[in-house]
């Protein structure tokens, strides 16, 4: 589902999204207030159950962000599109507030600084995932996400050895936040074992060698 400043891919059995991908660099942060309206996707296709905000309610989970609210503050419009229920998954508090947060802001450092991000996000799920509200919403073992960090106007084509990248996996699990969000760096390969996808597949397969088994250090 392509929502204009994001893009992501629905799991209907979940009920959450299987991963959420955008861009970020500093035209993308501007002054527009967080709307915080939560709003179920009504452009979900027919048959599909539509997670609303009340699924949440008193499940002792956090309606957290895949596209942050705040990378998305150049136009009210953006940032209305950011609540949109599919571009959330159950969090805990301690990790949307804690090490996850972190993590989003040192990525619009990145952007202020004049870096063009490529980012991905998502959760880790086990075979039979706990879940919660009406709508049955599954909630993950863990957040996973991934950068990669260029200069302006830069793209895959330009991704080379040296291109810097991160990538984080975070336990969704009490007692995450006594750990530094660096602490949760890993390699894009073991994101990808542990969520069975391919990033970065538009890079070349002797680059995607090199960048995608070291831990970042950006």
């Amino acid at each position: 589902m392509d929502k204009g400043s994001y893009v992501l891919s629905y799991n209907p059995g979940r009920r959450v999204a299987n991963w959420v991908s955008w861009h970020l660099d500093r035209s993308l942060l501007g002054s527009a207030r967080r709307k915080d309206k939560f709003m179920a996707d009504d452009a979900l296709p027919p048959g599909f159950v539509r997670v609303t905000s009340s699924d949440y309610a008193h499940s002792g989970y956090d309606r957290g962000h895949l596209c942050p609210s705040a990378d998305r503050s150049d136009s009210d419009a953006d940032n209305a599109t950011t609540f949109l229920m599919t571009n959330m998954h159950p969090q805990l508090h301690e990790l949307n507030d804690g090490p996850w947060g972190d993590a989003e802001e040192h990525e619009r450092t990145l952007a202020r600084q004049g870096k063009s991000l490529f980012i991905i996000a998502g959760g880790v799920f086990g075979r039979s995932p706990k879940t919660i509200g009406r709508a049955a919403v599954a909630v993950p073992d863990a957040s996973f996400k991934v950068m990669v960090i260029l200069e302006p106007g830069q793209r895959a084509g330009d991704v080379t050895a040296s291109t810097p990248t991160l990538a984080v996996i975070m336990p969704n699990q009490p007692g995450v936040s006594r750990k530094r969000w660096t602490e949760y760096a890993v390699s894009i390969d073991e994101v990808e074992r542990v969520t069975g996808y391919d990033y970065l597949s538009s890079v070349s397969a002797a680059v995607q060698q090199v960048i995608e088994s070291r831990v970042g250090s950006e």
